[in-house]
C-alpha cells in the first residue's frame, strides 16, 4: 500500500498525488505514464487525445476544434482550458489521480492550473525526465507504434514482432512522420524554447523531481518511485 505523499495537497486524493510529466519529446513520458495508470490506477490526461475524442463525438467544441487543426493552427488556450479544467474537475470528483502530459505548454497555461486550487485542484509534483538531444534522436529513430492499440516499440530495446508486427494485436507497426530527424530537431528547438519558462515557474514552487530518462523504462520507473518517496 503506498501512502499519501506528505506534500500532496490535494484532499480527494487520500493516497497518491497529482502529476505533471514534463520532458523533450521522446523522454518516454507516455511509457512511464501507462506503467502509472496500469499499476496505481491513474488517469493519463492528454490534450492531444481531448481534442482528438472531442473531434470523434461531433461536439460543437470537436467540430471547431477540427476546423482549427485542419487550418494547421494551435488550439487556442481558452479551448484547451475548458476541457481540461471540465476532465479535471471530474476527476478530482471521482477521487482518481491523474498525470497531465503535454499540459501545460504556455506559462499562461500554468497559471491557469495555479487558479484552479481555488477549486480544489491541485498540482503535487511536477516530474521533469531529463535526456540528451542526442539520445533523444537515437530513440526516436528506432522507434515503432502500433496505429491500432498504440503500444510503443524499440527496435533494440524492445522490438515487435519480426521488426514489424505489434505483440499486442499483431497489426503492422509504423514509424510516424514527426520521428525523422529533421522533424525531430525542430520539435526539440520548439520544446525548450516553451518549456524553459514553465520550469523555472514549477521550481519556484518547489515541486520539481528530476529524473534520468536515458536508461531501461524498468529503471525510469524504479526511479520515479524513489523520488516520489514511494
Amino acid at each position: 500500500m503506498i501512502d499519501k505523499c506528505s506534500s500532496c495537497k490535494n484532499q480527494t486524493c487520500n493516497i497518491k498525488p497529482n502529476l505533471i510529466f514534463m520532458g523533450p519529446p521522446g523522454a518516454g513520458k507516455g511509457s512511464i505514464s501507462k506503467l502509472m495508470v496500469e499499476k496505481f490506477g491513474y488517469f493519463q490526461l492528454s490534450t492531444g487525445d481531448m481534442f482528438r475524442q472531442e473531434i470523434k463525438n461531433e461536439t460543437e467544441l470537436g467540430k471547431k476544434i477540427k476546423d482549427i487543426l485542419d487550418s494547421g493552427k494551435y488550439v487556442d488556450d481558452s479551448i484547451t482550458n475548458q476541457l481540461v479544467e471540465s476532465r479535471l474537475s471530474n476527476l478530482v470528483q471521482s477521487n482518481t489521480p491523474f498525470i497531465l502530459d503535454g499540459f501545460p505548454r504556455t506559462l499562461d497555461q500554468a497559471e491557469f492550473l495555479e487558479d484552479l486550487e481555488k477549486k480544489g485542484i491541485f498540482i503535487d509534483k511536477v516530474i521533469l525526465l531529463n535526456i540528451s538531444n542526442e539520445q533523444i534522436i537515437e530513440r526516436l529513430s528506432k522507434r515503432r507504434i502500433c496505429p491500432k492499440c498504440k503500444t510503443i516499440y524499440h527496435l533494440e530495446v524492445f522490438p515487435p514482432l519480426e521488426n514489424k508486427y505489434c505483440k499486442v494485436c499483431h497489426t503492422e507497426v509504423i514509424k510516424r512522420v514527426d520521428d525523422e530527424e529533421e522533424v525531430i530537431l525542430k520539435r526539440l528547438e520548439m520544446y525548450y524554447s516553451q518549456t524553459a519558462c514553465l520550469i523555472d515557474f514549477y521550481k519556484k514552487k518547489n515541486i520539481v523531481l528530476e529524473i534520468n530518462s536515458h536508461q531501461d523504462l524498468k529503471e525510469v520507473f524504479l526511479d520515479l518511485m524513489r523520488v516520489l518517496g514511494w
